[in-house]
């Protein structure tokens, strides 16, 4: 009996004290904005095209700029990568402490460091047929604030681009392939927020 009663005691403290915790982690507000510092990336293929900078402004404009997401401005960003000593002309990604600061400087909650690592576009002809494929391969450094934590990770994008008659650009499959890989990445983001 006595047992009995010990035990009722203990499943009731044990009751109240999950009842507490359950309160309070409703009255903690979740964070729907999120403020987003994009280092300006790096290229350290030999493809050198204009419209490669315009296709990776656009597509980080797509996936961060609604109501989840609060892009700092470049400027900001910029400012905050010359006070580390940071340069870009190394082609190196920037390390955690880096990141941190930048984050410190910019009020960011997640900072994102990218490498276009690797884009081949080849040509291929034959009697009927012309053909280019683009494979882009991108690294990434996404940097949380709140866990003092770097994630790294590497994507693939792949494009085929085939004409019967006439000729086949460049541009469309590279288009194709920074966007996949993008995209692909995106996701990988958004589960680590």
């Amino acid at each position: 009996m006595k047992k009995l009663f010990i035990i009722t005691i203990l499943c009731f403290i044990v009751m109240s004290m999950t009842a507490i915790v359950s309160a309070e982690e409703a009255v903690k507000p979740q964070k729907t904005s999120y403020n987003i510092a994009i280092v300006p990336y790096i290229n350290s293929t030999e493809e050198t095209k204009g419209y490669i900078q315009e296709i990776i402004d656009n597509k980080y404009t797509e996936q961060y700029s609604n109501k989840n997401f609060q892009m700092i401005p470049l400027v900001d960003v910029q400012k905050a990568l010359n006070s580390t000593g940071y340069d870009i002309s190394n082609k190196e990604l920037a390390e955690k402490d880096i990141l941190a600061s930048v984050a410190k400087e910019t009020n960011a909650d997640y900072v994102i460091a990218m490498e276009i690592s690797q884009l081949i576009t080849t040509r291929h002809m034959s009697f009927f047929q012309a053909k280019v494929v683009s494979k882009a391969k991108l690294r990434y450094k996404l940097y949380n604030t709140e866990k003092d934590k770097v994630v790294s990770f590497q994507v693939t994008g792949l494009s085929e681009n085939k004409t019967v008659f006439g000729d086949v650009g460049y541009k469309d499959p590279i288009t194709k392939a920074l966007n996949q890989a993008m995209d692909d990445a995106n996701v990988k983001i958004k589960s680590n927020l």
